[in-house]
């Protein structure tokens, strides 16, 4: 470990060794609808608590564990992972966020609450507070951060959750290719000979239902194309997830260096933008394209968020937040209205 991974990990094992006995038990919260790097780097503080301390916790998460990939590495990993109950975490006695922050839009943390831990590696938002704050920007993905401190622990590392240190890893950073460093990979590389290579291929080739399919068609039947930005919007859709899972397809058309996607999911408008351009700065464009506050944010070639329109909200009313992001986003891009849209895969 490089010096700086090696006292990030040793200052979170110092306050958990200091504050344990205070922090009895632990609730840890995962973005919502949480993703193979929150589960991954979750269990990997519960496992570290409680090999160390005997430290009882339990991991919740808001939203649904959309997917296919996801659900399959939860289930096959017997990730101790549950759905948050009504009024969880506003009665939890102590918190701590993983993979998100408490002025993220993207959590269930109780409004007005104070935080006792947070781990992440996005970047920090300005009204961000807790006891013990451990966010770095660095690290591509939550996980190498409570790989590291596993690492240093000393403690076994089980099969089951070294291989989901790597699936996490791997899917937060394209495995390596997408603004990975060397950190992740020294993680990577310690982990991978305690993994399961033949859970990893299962959970990467899932079993998928019929609304994947359903949804794959429709953003590429309505995939539009403007320069070298491709876009669709999805509608309404059965998990929020697909957003994301069809900017990073969209992306890989070979003329293309910015994909931007958006779907509709109980009441809320999701949004994705993708690029291959290293220095994109995505995730401080979309912050911009949703206007500002804590709706949205992301990494230089990755970046996530989403609106409140509401569930009763009319087609029109819908529609009309849709063209506002691809039109801004289009125009960001520096394209001029009447944009010159086109649809290549239309029959």
């Amino acid at each position: 470990m490089s010096s700086a991974s090696s006292t990030d990990a040793a200052r979170l094992i110092e306050y958990l060794s200091r504050e344990n006995k205070r922090l009895r038990p632990l609730t840890i919260l995962t973005h919502d609808h949480p993703d193979p790097d929150s589960m991954a780097s979750a269990w990997a503080l519960a496992y570290l608590a409680h090999g160390l301390w005997r430290l009882k916790t339990r991991i919740v998460y808001g939203g649904v564990i959309g997917r296919a990939e996801n659900r399959i590495m939860a289930e096959r990993l017997s990730i101790p992972i549950y759905p948050i109950k009504a009024g969880e975490i506003r009665q939890a006695a102590h918190v701590v966020l993983i993979d998100t922050q408490p002025p993220f839009k993207n959590n269930r943390f109780a409004p007005r609450r104070h935080a006792d831990m947070i781990i992440d590696h996005h970047p920090r938002h300005p009204q961000t507070q807790a006891d013990f704050i451990l966010i770095d920007q660095s690290a591509g993905a939550t996980s190498t951060i409570l790989a590291e401190a596993l690492l240093l622990s000393g403690l076994r590392i089980p099969k089951k959750l070294a291989t989901a240190i790597i699936y996490g890893i791997g899917s937060e950073t394209q495995n390596l290719g997408r603004e990975a460093g060397p950190r992740d990979m020294a993680a990577y590389q310690a982990f991978w000979p305690f993994a399961n290579m033949r859970m990893l291929w299962k959970i990467s080739y899932p079993k998928r239902s019929s609304e994947f399919f359903a949804d794959l068609a429709r953003g590429i039947r309505n995939a539009y194309t403007c320069g070298r930005t491709i876009g669709v919007n999805l509608g309404e859709l059965n998990s929020p997830d697909a957003v994301a899972q069809i900017a990073d397809f969209l992306l890989t058309h070979e003329r293309m260096s910015w994909s931007v996607v958006t779907g509709r999911y109980k009441g809320r408008l999701h949004i994705s933008l993708r690029t291959n351009d290293p220095a994109g700065a995505a995730g401080r464009l979309l912050k911009r394209l949703l206007g500002g506050g804590n709706r949205g944010g992301g990494h230089l070639t990755m970046a996530g968020g989403s609106i409140e329109i509401g569930e009763g909200a009319s087609e029109h009313e819908w529609r009309k937040a849709e063209e506002k992001i691809e039109s801004a986003f289009l125009e960001s891009r520096g394209f001029k209205t009447p944009f010159a849209l086109s649809y290549p895969f239309r029959v």
